[in-house]
């Protein structure tokens, strides 16, 4: 009886840590953000990205997150928006575009464990796994270094991820003014003449909401800017510039209140966004009432060859 007494309490001893590294890596009342990214080749050869969001739902951990699969080369779906592109050229005749978004497959309330490792921890929620480690670079956060589904043997290939945690402000209805700052950031990207068996190319990536102007008429945020040289010479135009859009959350309820961010080249350079450009989804991180930082997903269907340009990424206030 002693011997099994003392098996049972070094048993306890052991499964503790895994709640106590909960509490650590998520208080009570913040969220962990997070953008992820893999390649899968059962059924088929694809891509698969995740944003999402790890919160207390009562005692428990629960996982909201919304999925992009690149076999499905998703569609843009337009907004009531336009977009305002100011270059300095064409002949005012054209009509700028609406900014659009990519929808992918949204999942709720997904229950959570949480499991305390070395370095980091696992979580598991529904068919997935996911092994996160500290990052102790500047960006901070926590890094993806492995993915897999629950229970199974064999591992996703390229795994990529990045994740923060975040003061809980659900609720609250993002202005033009809280993006305002400069961000650095890294970025894992696969490109237009990448197919899904190519590796991540990876880069440091930054933004500057300071540069933007916002529009009077509508919650965009716009910003215009000369294309390379290269590009310019490249499609033979004397001139040729880029627009991006930004516009804030709309809705101020939801886990996924994305920040969307729509940008390009006016390739046929008639000083309009006419044009698709890159969409992407950013989920903003909240410190002390201000954002510190994104995790992003990039998502953009190509019609030439069916597999989307698609990035991981995350910015984190400088």
């Amino acid at each position: 009886m002693r011997k099994l007494s003392l098996m049972l309490a070094f048993a306890v001893s052991i499964t503790l840590p895994a709640q106590g590294v909960a509490q650590d890596a998520l208080r009570n009342d913040h969220v962990l953000y997070f953008s992820v990214g893999w390649r899968v080749s059962e059924p088929v050869t694809q891509n698969v990205l995740q944003l999402g969001a790890l919160f207390r739902c009562g005692v428990d951990w629960c996982m909201e997150y919304e999925e992009f699969y690149g076999k499905d080369n998703l569609p843009r779906s337009p907004l009531p928006y336009r977009h305002e592109m100011g270059a300095p050229y064409g002949t005012g005749r054209c009509t700028n575009e609406h900014v659009t978004t990519i929808h992918g497959v949204i999942h709720r309330d997904v229950p959570v464990q949480v499991t305390d490792e070395e370095r980091g921890f696992v979580l598991r929620a529904g068919i997935y796994e996911y092994t996160w480690e500290r990052d102790t670079s500047p960006a901070g956060g926590f890094v993806l270094v492995n993915a897999n589904e629950a229970g199974s043997d064999g591992v996703f290939e390229q795994p990529v991820g990045f994740a923060y945690e975040s003061e809980d402000q659900r609720g609250r209805q993002i202005r033009p003014t809280d993006l305002s700052g400069y961000f650095d950031g890294q970025i894992a990207h696969k490109d237009m003449l990448m197919g899904a068996m190519d590796d991540w190319s990876r880069k440091g990536s930054s933004i500057d909401f300071r540069k933007f102007t916002t529009s009077s008429t509508q919650p965009l945020m716009g910003w215009d800017i000369p294309a390379l040289p290269d590009v310019v010479r490249k499609y033979k135009w004397p001139m040729m510039w880029v627009h991006h859009s930004v516009l804030t959350p709309q809705t101020g309820s939801g886990r996924l209140n994305y920040i969307l961010h729509e940008y390009g080249h006016d390739f046929n350079a008639n000083g309009c966004f006419d044009e698709f450009g890159h969409n992407k989804l950013l989920l903003p991180v909240f410190r002390s009432d201000l954002i510190s930082g994104f995790v992003y997903i990039e998502y953009n269907p190509d019609t030439r060859d069916g597999v989307p340009m698609i990035s991981v990424g995350r910015y984190y206030r400088k």
